[in-house]
């Protein structure tokens, strides 16, 4: 029981924010206006972004692959990400996902095991640069939105210092591979601990020989990104708000940033919370508006996450000896 504590604290505050999102009885008439006037069009176009969004992340992963050195045909691949989709429902965040492709990935190649599952971590790297720069060139380009109104320009605030931590540990990670630093780190403490991040700072530092590949994979992260902020933009089209596209690849790098945190379920709640604070700060959207397109945004890439449970079957292919056979 005690394993689960995170995820059911993650549930109760969860269930709270969506309390506290349509307990408010004028909140809940204007959900109800809101939806009166959605359009299906729009969401049908958010479905169809979504699921771009993910046969691109599965692209990506197929290049950060071969970066590798773990060549895999793009059908398995595509397999394997569908597959690791709909497993993702079953714990919080990505963590089934990426335990799923993980699995399968040793099954595959067992003689490079620490490589297949070091290829999971660079995707979720390559993903997290396109994220930096998203919010980069948000943080540039959109500077009086989110100056223009005090929380919102908190929010923006948190989520950058949220990647700065993430890329001051890159670069310490990276740091251990240089050979100044690196004579320092052996005559430390916990030699096997040093060792391992040695041994995979090289591996990573390794990629650099394959520069097309990586800058092929992080331009295709770049527009999985890209494809993702427009499911929640259709979304919001759906539901009538008047927002561009720009207005919504401005506050979804933040949005994404700071769902991260192992704070809900999933997201669930503190998103809505989010787009409710940005929205409604920046633009001037309702609250229940906003709420009902972050909804609508999630809600379809659940539908996308269900429908590659049925590329499960398709894992246990017979070609399992014969990919042994070439690793």
């Amino acid at each position: 029981m005690k394993k689960y504590w995170l995820a059911i604290l993650q549930g109760a505050v969860s269930a709270f924010l969506i309390w506290r999102l349509v307990g408010d009885s004028f909140l809940h008439s204007e959900v109800s206006k809101v939806l009166s006037q959605a359009d299906p069009r729009w969401l049908l176009a958010a479905f169809a972004a979504a699921l771009a969004a993910e046969l691109l992340s599965a692209v990506r992963w197929w290049f950060v692959l071969r970066a590798f050195g773990t060549p895999v045909s793009l059908g398995k691949v595509m397999v394997f990400w569908g597959a690791g989709l709909f497993f993702s429902l079953g714990l919080p965040g990505t963590g089934g996902g990426d335990a799923f492709r993980i699995i399968y990935m040793i099954r595959l190649y067992p003689r490079r095991k620490l490589r297949a599952s070091l290829s999971i971590l660079a995707d979720r790297l390559s993903g997290l640069v396109a994220l930096i720069v998203s919010l980069g060139l948000a943080g540039i380009l959109r500077h009086r939105q989110f100056a223009s109104d005090p929380l919102a320009y908190r929010i923006f605030t948190a989520a950058s210092g949220l990647l700065a931590l993430a890329v001051l540990l890159m670069l310490l990670w990276w740091a251990t591979t240089i050979p100044s630093i690196r004579s320092r780190w052996k005559s430390g403490m916990f030699p096997a601990f040093r060792k391992r991040v040695h041994h995979l700072g090289v591996m990573f530092s390794g990629l650099g020989q394959r520069p097309r590949l990586i800058g092929v994979a992080l331009g295709i992260a770049l527009a999985a990104f890209l494809s993702h902020s427009m499911t929640y933009f259709f979304s919001a089209r759906s539901f009538g708000l008047p927002m561009s596209a720009g207005d919504m690849l401005s506050v979804m790098p933040a949005v994404d940033t700071l769902i991260v945190l192992p704070i809900t379920l999933f997201g669930i709640g503190l998103r809505e919370t989010l787009f409710q604070h940005l929205l409604g700060g920046i633009y001037g959207i309702k609250p229940a508006a906003a709420a009902l397109a972050s909804m609508g945004g999630f809600c379809i890439q659940v539908a996308v996450s269900l429908l590659g449970g049925l590329l499960i079957p398709l894992t246990t292919s017979n070609g399992k000896k014969r990919a042994i056979d070439n690793a």
